[in-house]
């Protein structure tokens, strides 16, 4: 008769979980394989049998993140005005930043171990998706000119945010600048506005 599968899915969700918590309250340093087995009620063998170490769970969690990410991005209301959805999504992204700021330096700061192209997919289809589909449906409804290129309109958007969300968190926006990123999401979409 089979032994039963102890470390199943559901501990590996509830690995996963919990060492986002401790990363999105403290950072990565912060993340041990002990305490965190012993938050779960579970062994270390178990996390290094589902992820083969730190490592695997850090990159498990790297993913994780950014289905994070995504799944905040998708819940943004989809409404009547392409651009409007475009404010929408770029506000929706900061705010993620802003929840959970150690799990967004853990997607875009240096990570050594995450194989590049592996972090550029997840970049790129995680958080430009959303912002180029959104593009595209606004020129394909002539609210943006038909010569925009969506690929370049949605990069900048990203850069746009992204660069905001970075600044914001450490601190680098001057006073009363935290209200200002729906006026320069709408000021970049300007110029290519249909006319």
């Amino acid at each position: 008769m089979a032994r039963p599968k102890v470390h199943d899915g559901a501990l590996r969700d509830r690995l996963l979980r919990r060492a986002g918590e401790v990363v999105s309250a403290s950072g990565i340093e912060a993340l041990s394989l002990r305490t965190l087995a012993r938050a779960c009620e579970t062994s270390t063998t178990a996390v290094y049998a589902l992820f083969g170490g730190k490592d695997g769970l850090v990159t498990a969690l790297f993913d994780e993140a950014f289905a994070r990410l995504a799944r905040h991005l998708d819940a943004v209301p989809r409404g009547v005005d392409a651009l409007e959805d475009l404010v929408r999504v770029g506000l929706a992204y900061r705010a993620s930043a802003l929840t959970e700021p150690h799990l967004f330096a853990l997607m875009f700061g240096s990570r050594p171990g995450l194989p590049v192209a592996a972090a550029a997919r997840t970049a790129t289809g995680t958080a430009l998706g959303p912002l180029r589909m959104a593009v595209q449906r606004a020129v394909d409804e002539r609210l943006l000119r038909a010569d925009t290129d969506p690929a370049t309109a949605s990069l900048t958007l990203w850069t746009t945010v992204h660069g905001w969300a970075a600044l914001q968190l450490r601190g680098y926006l001057p006073p009363g600048a935290d209200g200002r990123l729906e006026s320069a999401l709408r000021a970049v979409l300007e110029g290519w506005r249909a006319r």
